[in-house]
């Protein structure tokens, strides 16, 4: 048995509990058993050893993607947008390289880098090579299927269809272009403001030079700089300006169409990330924020160009504004019932603790934050009715209850003041989300002077006065 392989005695194993379950009896079983359990002892790394090898693992697969790290989003667009990659597919085409295109180089990569005495430097150099020869592997797998639709089929179920392929290929170019494409994007600075993109000419130049050489790349750099703006919008100006129009229509039939592509693929994404945090993200402020960085691109965008001059861009732009107003609609028409429910004045438990309703306060807070994206952004959302209502309700509704708990709790005894003046003050909160900080700072104000009043009120006396009680007493 020493000579088998540890899959060959898994096998021999496995077959003999599977005689044993059908009722064989053989002396011999639980001794070739026993010592087969020995050797798969031995043959199998300890806790330590693996947990060390799946790290190690992990470090060679991110060195190897580390090209792609400016080039990754984690949502999948509606739209492929060449230069943008998914990530989920890197796991995909790391598990195809060690397993069917390059299993003994991956092998050898990682086995080196378990040695104790391989440097992090050996380390990126060994990566760096696997890269390069991945890369002719990968671009004669890209060549083949071309030829063979049976090829074809094979590899779109490795790497998730043809939107895999499609990130393949981006995956491809950019380590093709690597000696040339990383150098440039260390000149390039990590952020990019305004000015950079709309009066400057050193990225104008760079861009320029880099088009006419790599006119295939051009969606990989635009992909790249908008990572780095501070404000992607700024880059249909830019586009503007290599092109030497403000045309939408010239610009889509020139070499630089790709700098408006990758905009509109960012609203695409900023759309879904806004559904994403609507329907699963708790965070009352998420859902918001991923409509304002929505509203401020799409405005940008609107500002800066014509779109009605191109259907296609105008097509992708006016698609994902309908879906966005969509939901926007949905939240105002529930904004109302969920301010409602977060002022009322939370009960006690039997141990006398608050049972605030947090849930209902956080749902109004994403309620109100959108009623004020919708209030500042109406050209962008297609809201204006359902808004405009909305934000009356909300403002009589705010206003008023507001006044009445602050109000009322002057009036409170003791053991009611801690949950009424909860409910004031998520009143308050919602109000400088709404109405801003002047005002809700004069509620502030309001609020003291309730607290105050309530607590240098005459208190009644501990057990109150009854005549009935009286009238025993004189009697006896």
């Amino acid at each position: 048995m020493q000579d088998l392989s540890p899959k060959a005695v898994e096998g021999l194993v496995r077959s003999l509990e599977r005689a044993r379950a059908e009722g064989s009896n053989d002396p011999h079983f639980e001794l070739i058993l026993t010592v087969s359990a020995q050797m798969l002892r031995q043959f199998q790394p300890s806790e330590a050893e693996s947990r060390a090898w799946r790290l190690r693992q992990g470090q060679v697969q991110r060195k190897f993607f580390q090209p792609l790290d400016e080039f990754l989003v984690t949502e999948f667009l509606p739209n492929k947008q060449e230069g943008r990659i998914h990530r989920d597919v890197l796991d995909r085409v790391w598990t195809w390289l060690g397993r069917d295109l390059l299993p003994s180089d991956v092998k050898k990569v990682l086995d080196l880098a378990l040695r104790p005495k391989v440097s992090d430097d050996k380390l990126d150099l060994l990566v760096s090579n696997l890269r390069r020869t991945a890369l002719d592997a990968m671009s004669n797998a890209l060549h083949q299927i071309d030829r063979s639709d049976k090829e074809r089929r094979r590899l779109s179920i490795e790497v998730g269809g043809e939107r895999g392929i499609a990130d393949l290929k981006d995956i491809n170019k950019i380590f093709g272009a690597e000696d040339w494409l990383m150098p440039l994007l260390q000149v390039v600075p990590e952020t990019l403001n305004e000015k950079k993109f709309r009066a400057d000419t050193s990225i104008l130049r760079i861009v320029q030079r880099c088009s006419e050489r790599f006119p295939d790349h051009v969606p990989v750099v635009a992909v790249a700089l908008m990572e780095r703006a501070d404000s992607p919008s700024d880059l249909a100006c830019f586009a503007g300006r290599l092109a030497n129009t403000t045309d939408a229509k010239l610009i889509s039939a020139s070499r630089f169409a790709p700098f408006i592509d990758v905009v509109l693929s960012e609203a695409e994404r900023l759309n879904m990330l806004a559904q994403e945090h609507r329907k699963h993200n708790p965070d009352p402020v998420a859902f918001s924020t991923a409509l304002s960085d929505y509203h401020n691109l799409v405005k940008g965008l609107e500002q800066d160009l014509e779109f009605s001059h191109s259907s296609t861009w105008h097509k992708r732009l006016s698609e994902t504004k309908r879906e966005i107003s969509a939901s926007v609609t949905s939240e105002l028409q529930n904004a109302m019932a969920a301010v409602r429910r977060s002022l009322q004045v939370p009960k006690t438990d039997a141990a006398g603790n608050l049972k605030i309703d947090s849930a209902s306060i956080d749902e109004a807070v994403r309620a109100l934050r959108t009623a004020v994206m919708v209030r500042n952004g109406s050209e962008t959302f297609a809201v204006n009715d359902v808004g405009k209502r909305t934000r009356q309700v909300i403002e009589q509704t705010l206003e008023i209850v507001t006044r009445s708990l602050i109000s009322d709790l002057s009036k409170q005894p003791d053991q009611d003041v801690a949950a009424h003046l909860s409910a004031v003050d998520t009143a308050i909160m919602l109000s400088d989300i709404y109405f801003g900080g002047d005002y809700s700072a004069q509620l502030k104000r309001s609020r003291q002077t309730a607290l105050e009043k309530q607590r240098t009120a005459p208190k009644g006396p501990e057990f109150p006065f009854k005549p009935e009680t009286l009238q025993i007493s004189v009697a006896e």
